[in-house]
């Protein structure tokens, strides 16, 4: 009886053994240690902030970046002024304001005068008039092209001279590399910026550079002695996580904070889940279907006029953005453009029954009586466009311009780095509408003969008054006269039709709502812009410092139950069990030998 009693205590010890052992929580550190420095490893760093990138980070300095390198130095190098397209306004950063001549060829910029370099050497004028001379001798660009000289009459003023009259330089000018102003006293020694192997990068933002490992991370901290409103964080982690799915899979198990641009698909499954949030960013540019106007038949204008009468813009909103985004029917976007943007041009309102009547005057219809368009020809009415992945904007189109209209579509799939090249070999492409910075006729530019960049515009597409009335907008300065100008551009463009504006879909965003808040404060930007991670906070960061506590504390629970944390419970899989098991029989084979 009292052996039954040994084995029985023995058999009931084994399975408590083993449950025991199995539920013993695995403590993961987080892969970059103590970022709160209180010597110990959290389950929930609420210092931290991560963010995943799309690949890895390329180039070896702050000027031969490439990938998302832009993006992840952007809160450690700083621009003169900002401008914000939803207030219309330019915000300081290294300049507190400024003033333009009449004529738009001089801009006089005041710097603040606090403001210090990562390794404290102070920011003055003469870094501002380096980085400029330096880049038009290093890495020359259309935007350093239109400064002629920079003076500094003092430390902390700034005056840009101009080769010819700019009234949008300010967005761009100053800026002419990304918002980068670097600093003179690291960089005048450095003779090939391509060669260059920077291990510090220092600049003058919010932020400094603190480590990075090739594939994984790129590591910022918070710049304690910044000049500006400093960092509610301390750190900022960019992650490298290739997919969109993974992100999405990193999000859920609490390994990133936030993930930008994410489908609405994705957005309808976060929305409602616990800890989750999922914004929107509002538009800002928009889709459009682009005709090639050099190639049959879209060289035709009326062929163009029907084909826009036959774009179901409420329809490609729904369906291609589900539903977020905004139907656009003119060539300025009205929410940023304001005032600049011509509503008396004419509209293509979604109509089949106009669109036919327009191709039966110009020619083309079903002669044959087979249910397919024959063009003035007699041949078959063929339209090609060129696809890199699935575009839902042209599944649309191409349903209703084929059995609609009787236009047979064909969708030719190119490798996406050859997509810019076949669009100038195919009749129709779809994309996002070219924008630089302000939303001004500026931005009407890149439909002249030759764009912004000297070369053909995407939809080989040319009128001389139109080029003439771009040529005149670039000399000047005159708002009520720019806008004039403007006008008769969009009037040309909405006649001619050699593009049709369709939809500004909402960008989605989501993240952890029980970490950190303020991610939607300024929506227009993006996640790793210095503005949203100078505004981002901690849910404890509005509450008082106990309860901010037990905020944490709440939150490290409810991500410990749901095997969300750095400090997790781990699942009982057989191979863990065996394993309790034989530990437990040791430790009863020992005991029982004591016995």
């Amino acid at each position: 009886m009292y052996k039954k009693e040994i084995i029985s205590a023995e058999i009931i010890g084994i399975i408590l053994s083993a449950m025991l052992l199995a539920s013993i929580p695995i403590v993961g550190a987080q892969f970059f240690g103590d970022a709160n420095k209180d010597d110990a490893i959290s389950a929930l760093d609420f210092n931290r902030v991560v963010i995943p990138v799309d690949e890895d980070f390329s180039g070896a300095n702050a000027i031969s970046f490439g990938g998302w390198y832009g993006l992840v130095l952007g809160p450690i190098y700083e621009p003169l002024v900002k401008y914000n397209s939803r207030t219309d306004t330019y915000e300081p950063w290294l300049a507190e304001s400024f003033e333009i001549s009449d004529d738009a060829k001089v801009y006089t910029f005041h710097m603040v005068k606090n403001a210090t370099w990562h390794d404290g050497v102070p920011v003055t004028c003469e870094d501002v008039k380096f980085t400029i001379e330096y880049m038009k001798s290093k890495r020359p660009t259309w935007r350093t092209s239109l400064v002629d000289h920079v003076e500094c009459p003092d430390k902390y003023t700034a005056i840009f001279y101009l080769n010819r009259c700019n009234p949008l330089f300010i967005e761009h000018g100053p800026n002419p590399w990304g918002g980068k102003i670097f600093p003179k006293h690291v960089w005048q020694n450095i003779d090939d910026p391509d060669r260059f192997k920077d291990t510090e990068f220092i600049g003058c933002g919010p932020f400094k550079f603190k480590k990075r490992i090739a594939g994984e991370y790129f590591v910022l901290e918070a710049n304690e002695n910044y000049h500006g409103d400093k960092p509610h964080v301390k750190e900022v982690v960019f992650k490298v996580i290739p997919h969109k799915d993974l992100q999405v899979l990193a999000l859920k198990s609490g390994e990133v904070d936030i993930v930008y641009d994410i489908s609405f698909a994705i957005a309808d499954d976060l929305e409602g889940k616990k800890n989750i949030g999922v914004y929107l960013i509002p538009e800002t540019s928009f889709q459009i279907l682009g005709f090639n106007c050099e190639l049959y038949p879209t060289n035709i204008t009326e062929f163009r006029r029907a084909l826009a009468h036959a774009v179901n813009k409420e329809k490609i909103c729904n369906i291609a953005f589900g539903g977020r985004g905004t139907v656009v029917d003119t060539f300025l976007l009205p929410s940023i453009a304001r005032d600049f943007v011509n509503y008396d041009t004419p509209k293509y309102e979604y109509n089949i029954t106009k669109a036919k009547r327009i191709l039966k005057s110009a020619g083309f219809e079903d002669r044959d009586g087979d249910g397919w368009l024959e063009g003035p020809d007699g041949e078959d009415v063929i339209i090609t466009t060129p696809v890199s992945e699935l575009n839902r904007i042209v599944e649309i189109l191409k349903a209703d311009w084929v059995e609609e209209l009787g236009i047979k579509v064909k969708l030719i799939s190119v490798e996406s780095q050859l997509w810019f090249e076949e669009i100038h070999k195919k009749n129709i492409h779809t994309s996002g509408c070219p924008a630089y910075g302000r939303f001004e006729p500026n931005n009407l530019i890149w439909m002249r003969t030759y764009g912004h960049f000297n070369t053909p515009n995407r939809c080989g597409w040319s009128n001389s008054e139109f080029d003439a009335l771009a040529e005149e907008l670039i000399d000047t300065a005159d708002r009520e006269k720019r806008k004039e100008i403007g006008n008769r551009m969009q009037e040309i463009l909405a006649t001619e039709v050699p593009t049709v504006p369709i939809c500004a879909p909402h960008t989605l965003v989501a993240y952890r709502s029980d970490r950190f808040i303020e991610w939607d404060s300024d929506p227009l930007y993006r996640p790793y812009d210095k503005k949203i991670l100078l505004n981002v906070k901690t849910v404890r960061d509005n509450v008082s410092v106990d309860t901010g506590k037990k905020v944490e504390e709440k939150a490290i629970r409810e991500r410990e139950s749901e095997g969300e944390g750095g400090e997790q419970k781990i699942p009982v899989n057989l191979c863990d069990l065996l394993i309790a098991i034989i530990l437990a029989i040791s430790i009863s084979i020992g005991a029982r030998k004591r016995y």
